[in-house]
Formats: structure tokens, C-alpha cells, sequence
């Protein structure tokens, strides 16, 4: 059950008074704790700023890919034309290896994610619905890239 609220910030007011009143303490247990971790503080900053800098991160809007509203009628017509289908399967297994063919459906035929949230084929969606646009966004990215590749051939 959630918090209510008024409980929610009674609590958040005690602990800004519990960690202004011990700063410290705090402080210096946490200074104690890197010193005893370094290779585990290394490893929280390298996946920190892999994060910060888009590595990994699906969630990245449109304009980080590249695409144009006018570009993704374009992905989007050509992933629903069955001259594309290889290209299309790979950017889906490049986009989310476990969601790929929730992904190749949303996008050729259409389909939001919440029919395909549970689908009668091929099972629940591994991933939430901002996960998943997400990975339909980075879908798109590869499919672009793919089609550019063959084009420059």
C-alpha cells in the first residue's frame, strides 16, 4: 500500500533533520566505505557516466538518433514492406534482444503496446511501456543506419 502524501513528507522532513543534525557521522562513513571499495566506486562512476553519456540508455528521444518526423514516415512505410523484412529483424534484435518481436510487430503492423503488452503469440512484453518506445526508437536508429549501409554499397 502506498504512502499516503502528509506521510510521505513527514518522513521527508525527518530526514533532512536526521541528516542535517548527524552530517558528520554520515560523512564520514561514507568516506570510510570508498576508501574500503575503490574498485567498487570505479565501477559505479564508469556505469554512471556510460549512462550519462546515452551508452546503453534506450530512453534517448528522437532528435538524439537523428530522425525526423519526416524520416520515421519514411522507416516506418519501409519496415512495413516486406522487401526490408531481414533488415527489420536484425533492428529489432539490436534494439532488445528479448522484445524483438514485440518490436518487428509494433512497427510493421502498427500495433501499441498495450495489445502487445500480453500477446497471444508471443507472450507478455518484457519490457514496460517507456522501455519499450524507447527500444522502438533505437529500433528505428538501427534500421536507419542499415538502410544508409546498403544505400552506400
Amino acid at each position: 500500500m502506498a504512502m499516503t502524501a502528509e506521510a510521505y513528507e513527514a518522513r521527508k522532513a525527518y530526514m533532512r533533520q536526521y541528516r542535517s543534525r548527524n552530517r558528520d557521522a554520515i560523512n564520514a562513513r561514507q568516506r570510510e566505505w570508498r576508501a574500503q571499495n575503490l574498485d567498487r566506486v570505479k565501477e559505479y562512476q564508469r556505469k554512471y557516466w556510460e549512462r550519462k553519456a546515452g551508452a546503453g540508455n534506450i530512453r534517448l528521444p528522437w532528435l538524439a538518433y537523428g530522425i525526423t518526423p519526416e524520416r520515421r514516415k519514411e522507416l516506418t512505410e519501409i519496415a512495413k514492406s516486406d522487401e526490408y523484412a531481414d533488415m527489420v529483424l536484425d533492428a529489432a534484435l539490436k534494439a532488445d534482444r528479448q522484445a524483438a518481436g514485440h518490436i518487428a510487430l509494433s512497427v510493421t503492423k502498427g500495433i501499441s503496446y498495450d495489445f502487445l503488452e500480453f500477446h497471444d503469440r508471443l507472450g507478455r512484453c518484457p519490457l514496460g511501456r517507456t522501455d519499450f518506445y524507447g527500444a522502438r526508437r533505437l529500433f528505428f536508429y538501427y534500421l536507419d543506419v542499415a538502410l544508409k549501409e546498403r544505400k552506400g554499397r
